[in-house]
């Protein structure tokens, strides 16, 4: 029997998916839980919002942001297969405003995502938290500096890399293939200062 997991690897692909190794800690530092709502910018081909949305069922919900049409349609599609019906998906500019309020999560998956750092203070709760995946240090470095000037705290800046092992009889090593860098994750809580 197929379960969500097996699902979710048949999506059409569009853009670079962040994979299961990155939303786990995603899902695990901010404590992200049924009833929760969260805002997803960059929705790509779906795979986190669809994650985020399994989370946060029955009572929660995820808003998804995308500026590009084809990707917007390549996430709905995959939504549909899903039978995810709490992501609501927008094909707009997060930049424009979010139009949600005391969001419990907001995770950020674009280019110059710093620039959206006073639209995510206002839709946020207090200690609500801010997650940004970016590929490059010298983004966070970037990220980082901006936050100097708002409400949130920085929390921790961290790297997943998954490493597989071989198991057969009395041999025990790891595979010759490993997962390693991928992005950045960068956390960040709202609090009044």
């Amino acid at each position: 029997m197929e379960n969500f997991q097996d699902a979710i690897k048949k999506f059409k692909r569009g853009p670079q998916v962040i994979l299961p190794k990155d939303m786990a800690a995603i899902i695990f530092y901010t404590g992200l839980k049924s009833g929760d709502k969260v805002v997803d910018a960059g929705a790509g081909s779906g795979w986190l919002s669809s994650y985020l949305a399994y989370i946060v069922a029955p009572n929660g919900k995820v808003i998804t942001y995308e500026t590009r049409k084809e990707f917007a349609e390549i996430a709905r599609k995959n939504y549909e297969k899903l039978g995810l019906t709490n992501v609501k998906l927008k094909t707009k500019d997060l930049l424009a405003g979010i139009s949600e309020k005391k969001v419990d999560v907001i995770t950020l998956d674009f280019k110059d995502s710093w620039q959206a750092i006073p639209v995510a203070e206002k839709a946020l709760k207090q200690g609500g938290f801010l997650v940004v995946y970016m590929p490059q240090i010298t983004q966070v470095v970037k990220f980082v500096n901006e936050l100097s000037n708002s409400k949130f705290k920085l929390v921790k800046v961290l790297e997943v890399l998954e490493r597989d092992w071989k198991i057969e009889g009395e041999i025990a090593r790891p595979e010759h293939n490993s997962l390693g860098h991928t992005a950045f994750l960068l956390f960040a809580r709202k609090f009044t200062r």
